[in-house]
């Protein structure tokens, strides 16, 4: 998504969801590549998990760009397990990196725009409206970031427009397993009979984050070839 805005012409602000290594220079080589096309760009290292982070992180972006016209929330942390066996610690930081970043990055955004014009797109999952087995505490963190899309597209307006991506099975989903139909049950349910691809949330991005989509808001935009309504 960072990569397509630059090429559609923007200046952009890389972070990382966390401040693990390999997270880091991920964004880092994302940011060399947003150069490379042109483009200015700065990266971050970020803990969604503590909001004085994401504030922090967006004055400093704020003080060498001006605020952004667009932020997109991308953070996700998955997790497969029974209810019964799922801790308290493990439902918190579920609901700490997928939800309550989310809501901290709006904030903050909100906090820092004053009285420009912005979008703010949330990218999240089908199972925020799609009930799936053993996955309680993530189900539950993307179904507030609907939630959250549709209240603040309704209390921002008419300054900001607030949409949301959900997505389905991507191409690195972790445990999707093989790209053979014959060998991957999973793929049997989709109807497109394949995973998705970056390039297929990149482009919803950039019409999301143009002035095309200034009369769209509040919307939850499904890319899953199909499968939500399959199931």
């Amino acid at each position: 998504i960072a990569i397509a805005l630059a090429e559609a012409g923007a200046d952009v602000a890389t972070a990382s969801a966390t401040m693990n290594g390999d997270e880091v220079m991920a964004a880092k080589r994302a940011s060399k590549k947003i150069r490379e096309l042109g483009r200015k760009t700065i990266s971050q290292g970020w803990d969604v998990t503590l909001p004085v982070n994401i504030q922090v992180g967006l004055k400093q972006i704020t003080k060498e760009f001006g605020c952004p016209d667009v932020v997109v929330y991308n953070a996700d942390l998955a997790l497969a397990k029974p209810l019964a066996k799922t801790s308290d610690s493990e439902f918190s930081k579920i609901h700490q990196v997928n939800l309550h970043g989310a809501f901290a990055t709006a904030r903050s955004y909100v906090r820092d725009l004053k009285d420009s014009k912005g979008k703010i797109i949330f990218v999240s999952s089908i199972f925020g409206s799609r009930g799936i087995s053993n996955t309680a505490a993530y189900a539950s963190a993307k179904a507030g970031v609907t939630g959250l899309t549709l209240a603040l597209s309704q209390e921002l307006s008419p300054q900001i427009t607030v949409n949301c991506i959900a997505s389905g099975w991507m191409s690195w989903t972790p445990g999707r397993g093989t790209n053979s139909v014959e060998d991957n049950l999973l793929l049997r349910f989709i109807p497109s009979r394949r995973f998705g691809e970056p390039s297929e949330l990149s482009a919803l991005a950039v019409l999301l984050s143009s002035e095309a989509a200034n009369y769209i808001t509040g919307q939850i935009f499904t890319i899953d070839g199909g499968v939500s309504t399959h199931l």
